[in-house]
C-alpha cells in the first residue's frame, strides 16, 4: 500500500502480528535470510542502525539493488563492491561455501533478540559448522531461541547435483529439529521473481531470468520444502503469495529470488503472523561472551566488534 518514503510504499499486514517483545528470534541461512534479517531489524529500530545490513535503499541511491545511473547504463548496487558494507554489515559470506570457521554472526539486541547465523550449502561439514554456532549460542543463552528463521537450499541448487538438493534440506531441518526441539522452526520457500516486460525501456527494475536452472530447481525445491517441513514439525513461508502480489517498485524489487524493501518487510509480516501461537513469552537475560569468531553485536549502549585473535 502507499506509504512513507524511502520509496513511497510500506506492507500492510494482512493478518495479526506476534508481539515479538522479550523473544529471541534466530536467522540462519543464507543472503535472503540476511535481507529478512535486515527488515526484522529495522523494524524494530524504525531505520536500519548504522553499520549493519540494510533490506532497502532510497530511490537513487547509488546502492539501490537495480537501475540505471544518469548515462543511461545498467547498474546494480547490490552487487557492487562499494556497496557491499551497506547490504551485508560487518557480516561477509563464507567466500562460496570455502569458509566454514570464521563465518561471521550478528547479534542485535533490544526488547529482542535478533541473531543471524550464516549457512550456506547443507553438506555435512558446512552442517556440523552451523549447528556448533547454534549449539553455542543456546548455551551462552542457557535457553533455545523462541523461533528460528531458515533460509537454505540455493546454495545447493547452483552448486550441487540436482539428486542432493532435496535430501540435504530434510537432513537440515531434521538436524535443526534435534538441537532444537521446542523451538518454532519457518524455512523461507521458494519462488521466481515477476518477470519484466522485454520492452519494458528502464522502468521495470526486477531482474533474473523467468526460465532458467535455478527456477526449474526451485519448484521442485517448493515442494521439497513442504514435504520436509512437514517432516520436521516446522512451517513453510509461502513466498509465491509475495513475488505474486508484488508491484514495481524502484527500492523494492525481486532480484534473482531476493526481496528487498517492501518484499522482504512482506516476509516478515508473513513470518509475525505465523508465530502468533507462541507461548507468553519470558525474556531471557542475554549474554555478550567473549568472541571467538567474527561477531557484530548491537545492545542499548554498545556497539562493538569482535574479533578472534
Amino acid at each position: 500500500v502507499p506509504g512513507p518514503p524511502p520509496d513511497g510504499w510500506r506492507w500492510e499486514p494482512a493478518r495479526a502480528q506476534a508481539d515479538v517483545a522479550g523473544r529471541w528470534l534466530l536467522f540462519i541461512g543464507d543472503s535472503r535470510g540476511r535481507i529478512a534479517y535486515a527488515a526484522a531489524v529495522a523494524r524494530d529500530a524504525g531505520e536500519t542502525p548504522p553499520g549493519w545490513p540494510m533490506h532497502r535503499v532510497a530511490a537513487g541511491d547509488e546502492c539501490e539493488p537495480h537501475g540505471w545511473d544518469a548515462d543511461g547504463n545498467e547498474r546494480w548496487g547490490y552487487y557492487s563492491a562499494g556497496c557491499m558494507s551497506r547490504w551485508k554489515g560487518g557480516c561477509l559470506d563464507d567466500h562460496r561455501g570455502k569458509n566454514v570457521r570464521k563465518v561471521c554472526a550478528l547479534d542485535y539486541v533490544s526488547k529482542t533478540r535478533y541473531t543471524f547465523v550464516w549457512h550456506s550449502l547443507n553438506t555435512k561439514l558446512h552442517m556440523r559448522s552451523m549447528l556448533s554456532r547454534v549449539h553455542k549460542l543456546v548455551s551462552e543463552a542457557s535457553a533455545p531461541p523462541d523461533a528460528v528463521f531458515l533460509s537454505t537450499g540455493l546454495w545447493d541448487m547452483q552448486m550441487a547435483s540436482a539428486h542432493l538438493v532435496c535430501p540435504r534440506m530434510h537432513l537440515v531441518l531434521q538436524a535443526l529439529r534435534a538441537e532444537l526441539p521446542r523451538t518454532q522452526i519457518a524455512l523461507l520457500g521458494f519462488a521466481p521473481c515477476p518477470e519484466c516486460p522485454p520492452d519494458h525501456d528502464r522502468s521495470c527494475y526486477h531482474w533474473g531470468r523467468r526460465r532458467s536452472k535455478l527456477t526449474d530447481l526451485m519448484a521442485g525445491g517448493e515442494a521439497c520444502g513442504l514435504n520436509a517441513t512437514r517432516a520436521a514439525d516446522a512451517s513453510y513461508l509461502d513466498v509465491g503469495k509475495i513475488t505474486g502480489s508484488l508491484p514495481n517498485m524502484r527500492s523494492s524489487p525481486c532480484g534473482t529470488v531476493h526481496l528487498f524493501g517492501a518484499g522482504s518487510e512482506g516476509v516478515i509480516s508473513q513470518w509475525y503472523a505465523s508465530l502468533a501461537g507462541l507461548p507468553q513469552a519470558t525474556t531471557q537475560p542475554v549474554r555478550l561472551p567473549n568472541a571467538t569468531e567474527l561477531r557484530q553485536f548491537w545492545s542499548p549502549g554498545t556497539y562493538r566488534m569482535q574479533a578472534a585473535p
